[in-house]
C-alpha cells in the first residue's frame, strides 16, 4: 500500500495545506512541521472555554470546545480557505478525526446522541457543492460512531454572509435564519452542533436558540474546527 501511495504522489503531487512546500508519502493534508506548529486550543474539562464563554447566554448549552485558534494574519488560516472556498473539504474531516480522538479521551461526547452540522442555506449549497460543517462532522463520526442529522435543521437564504462583518452586524444578521423542520427527530436528545469556525457566536447561538423553541427538553454541546481571536 505503501509503494502505490508513493507512485500516486509521485503522478499526483499532494501539497500542505499551510505552507505549500510538497507533502511526503507519510503526510496527510499538513507536513510534519505545520502540524506540530498547529496553534491547538487545549480542552480542560473542569474549566469554562473560551468557545462556552460566548455561547454560554444560551440555556441548553452543556459544554463546548474549539481545536484551534484561527488568526487573520497567520498562514493556519489557509486550512480554513481550503476547506471552504478551494474545494478541499477532507480537510476538514481529517482534522475534525484528529480533534475527536483526543476530546474523546476526556469525555466531551459523553451522553451526545446526535451530530447536527450548521446547514448553508441552499443557494449556497448549489453555489459551494457541499457543507463544509458536513465533513467535520463525518471526521467526528468516524470516532464516535454518533450519527449525522442534516435535515432537522434549515437555514434561510436570507441575510448577507457573515465573513467582514463587524460584532454587532452579524448579531443583526444571524437573526432569525433558522428553523427546525423536523423537532420530532430532536425530542429528548443530547445533539453535538458542529461548525467550522467560531467568531462572535452570532450564527451558533441563533441557530441554538431555533432549536431551543422547537424542542424544550433539548440539549446542545458545540464543536467548532477553529476559534476566531477577536
Amino acid at each position: 500500500m505503501g509503494a502505490v501511495r508513493a507512485i500516486v504522489d509521485l503522478l499526483l503531487p499532494r501539497y500542505c495545506k499551510v505552507c505549500g512546500r510538497r507533502l511526503d508519502t507519510g503526510e496527510e493534508h499538513l507536513c510534519v512541521p505545520c502540524l506540530l506548529g498547529l496553534p491547538r486550543m487545549d480542552y480542560d474539562p473542569a474549566e469554562i472555554s473560551p468557545a462556552e464563554r460566548l455561547l454560554l447566554t444560551e440555556r441548553p448549552l452543556v459544554r463546548a470546545a474549539s481545536y484551534m485558534i484561527y488568526e487573520k494574519e497567520s498562514d493556519y488560516r489557509r486550512i480554513l480557505y481550503h476547506l471552504k472556498y478551494y474545494g478541499h473539504p477532507s480537510v476538514g474531516s481529517w482534522m475534525a478525526e484528529t480533534a475527536a480522538r483526543e476530546l474523546a479521551r476526556k469525555g466531551f461526547f459523553d451522553g451526545i446522541g446526535l451530530i447536527v452540522p450548521v446547514p448553508l442555506s441552499k443557494r449556497k449549497r448549489r453555489r459551494r457543492g457541499y457543507n463544509q460543517c458536513t465533513y467535520i462532522a463525518q471526521g467526528i463520526s468516524r470516532v464516535t460512531g454518533l450519527e449525522i442529522e442534516e435535515n432537522a435543521v434549515c437555514r434561510s437564504s436570507g441575510g448577507v454572509r457573515q465573513a467582514g462583518l463587524g460584532k454587532y452586524q452579524r448579531w443583526g444578521n444571524a437573526d432569525g435564519i433558522f428553523s427546525v423542520a423536523c423537532p420530532q427527530r430532536l425530542e429528548g436528545c443530547h445533539i453535538l452542533i458542529v461548525d467550522d469556525v467560531l467568531t462572535t457566536g452570532a450564527t451558533l447561538c441563533s441557530m441554538i436558540s431555533a432549536i431551543a423553541q422547537a424542542v424544550p427538553d433539548i440539549r446542545v454541546s458545540v464543536f467548532t474546527l477553529a476559534l476566531a481571536v477577536q
